[in-house]
């Protein structure tokens, strides 16, 4: 099933909803390298061309549908549960960076990043919105993998100054204040910077909800009351918590109904 929302720019966003066996899926990514964990999550992405931040409240947005609209932060009184919806308007509005810059016969735009940082050296690469040389227009979020790379090895030295320079300009733009903090609990703030791996580590730690150990005891708790396993696999985190929160008040009535018969 797909789900459509607006984004603070106005742009829409289609999103694919993440299942209970994709989580599953998900969780095997938990040894490997965030790039395979981030790649994973973005396929249920589906409107494409979309910048860091806009992917970063697009993948906020699938979370908060289909796995949970609360998060846990860490404090010294212990863990404390935050509203996904209080990150979002704190995000506020997408303002474009866009800035163009010309070497030769080429026109370079410049804009937010379109990739996550993974660790590799050629990501300040992907601030590079499109290459137009002459009739020609490439937007580098629409090539191929192997296109990219030839792309990125035959731009000219002197764009690197420029791409450094627009980064310095763009410093306070770059970085996203998603939690203001909290004193009395001990909470600091949450800045993540859409250059930094900082944003990449935490969108992959809000989808990193259940083990494989989780996920088999949850089928094997909800088979006993809804036999279908396909149909639970199918599901949303969200809709699975409902069923076994269902089944929970069911046994404890029950069990509760066999106290009362046994005193009497």
């Amino acid at each position: 099933m797909q789900l459509s929302f607006i984004l603070p720019n106005k742009k829409e966003v289609v999103i694919e909803e993440i299942l209970y066996k994709d989580l599953r899926k998900f969780s095997l990514y938990s040894d490997s390298a965030i790039g395979n964990a981030l790649e994973f999550l973005e396929t249920f992405i589906c409107t494409k061309n979309l910048n860091i931040v806009e992917k970063f409240i697009s993948l906020l947005m699938l979370r908060q549908r289909c796995i949970g609209d609360d998060i846990t932060l860490n404090s010294k009184k212990g863990p404390v549960s935050v509203n996904l919806d209080l990150l979002m308007q704190n995000i506020g509005d997408i303002e474009d960076r866009l800035k163009i810059i010309e070497i030769g016969n080429a026109t370079y735009e410049l804009n937010y990043p379109t990739q996550f940082n993974c660790g590799d050296s050629d990501f300040i690469f992907s601030l590079i919105q499109s290459i137009q040389i002459d009739d020609e227009k490439v937007i580098l979020s629409q090539v191929t993998s192997q296109e990219y790379e030839q792309i990125i090895n035959t731009l000219p030295k002197s764009l690197y100054h420029h791409l450094n320079k627009f980064v310095k300009e763009n410093e306070n733009y770059f970085s996203l204040k998603v939690f203001e903090g909290r004193k009395n609990l001990s909470i600091p703030e949450i800045n993540l910077n859409v250059l930094s791996t900082d944003i990449s580590n935490f969108i992959v730690s809000l989808f990193n909800t259940i083990t494989a150990n989780d996920y088999r005891q949850m089928l094997f708790i909800l088979c006993n009351r809804m036999p279908d396993i396909n149909y639970l696999i199918n599901c949303t985190f969200v809709e699975i918590e409902d069923y076994y929160n269902l089944y929970k008040d069911e046994v404890d009535k029950e069990n509760e109904a066999l106290k009362k018969e046994t005193i009497q």
